[in-house]
């Protein structure tokens, strides 16, 4: 068709498989680096993020990009993050694999609302403490436009005199990753004793199952053992019955 498109590729290297960014600082960096490029703006159409599965990694990025959205659009203190997930996940099982990814992603948004609650400072502070941000090897890098200004927040000025706001949306977040780690933790008990109680019972079922093939063994070989016996004994009998009918048959014929 001769149309062409152009395709901005943000590659995170350093985030391993099953694991989390080195800081939320350095993860921060880099989402904002993605916005800052329009390649999540709604003209550009919906962006492909992807990484081995497509869920741990993935959904890491997912959930803590569009609660930080949902908190620029309304009360940060309404953003449920646990039911944003729940959510998310109608649409791909499985988003965010391990209790560390989890907590990363408590831990990202929170550092991401002291952005939206008006810090201006709080991204390059992300610049500074992020050992991973290293410049593009590409000479043209992706298209800058607009940032988002941090002083707004629904068209309505911010100032940073009410830290009081901030240090509640931490004091809340970390509650809810301590909630939500605790509750990890029993699972996981809950889930070991269930397992332990299986095994056991699967355990027992074994045993009475080779009793009863060995029982089962033990009168096939008593069978086979009285088999050959009691076969010769029914003979016998059936020779004897037979020689005794005849007998009597004949004794009777020469009585009278």
């Amino acid at each position: 068709s001769g149309e062409s498109r152009m395709i901005s590729h943000f590659h995170y290297t350093t985030w391993p498989d099953f694991g989390v960014p080195e800081s939320p600082a350095s993860f921060l960096n880099f989402l904002f680096k993605v916005r800052e490029s329009g390649s999540l703006s709604p003209e550009h159409g919906p962006a492909v993020v992807h990484c081995s599965a497509g869920i741990g990694r993935s959904g890491t990025f997912s959930l803590v990009d569009t609660c930080l959205v949902l908190m620029e659009k309304k009360d940060p203190f309404s953003v449920d993050i646990k039911k944003v997930l729940l959510d998310m996940r109608k649409y791909r099982m499985g988003l965010i694999q391990t209790p560390d990814q989890l907590r990363f992603s408590y831990m990202a948004v929170i550092e991401g609302a002291k952005f939206i609650m008006g810090d201006s400072t709080i991204q390059k502070r992300w610049k500074e403490l992020s050992k991973e941000d290293q410049v593009p090897s590409s000479e043209q890098s992706p298209p800058h436009p607009t940032k988002i200004t941090p002083e707004k927040y629904n068209g309505n000025s911010i100032v940073l005199e009410n830290k009081d706001q901030m240090e509640k949306i931490n004091t809340d977040l970390s509650t809810k990753v301590q909630d939500i780690t605790d509750g990890n933790i029993e699972n996981s008990s809950v889930r070991k004793r269930l397992r332990e109680d299986r095994r056991a019972n699967t355990a027992q079922k074994l045993q009475q199952m080779k009793q009863k093939l060995n029982e089962t063994e033990r009168k096939r070989k008593r069978w086979l053992y009285w088999k050959p016996i009691l076969t010769k004994i029914g003979f016998g009998t059936l020779i004897l019955v037979g020689a005794y009918s005849c007998w009597k048959m004949y004794f009777q014929e020469h009585s009278f």
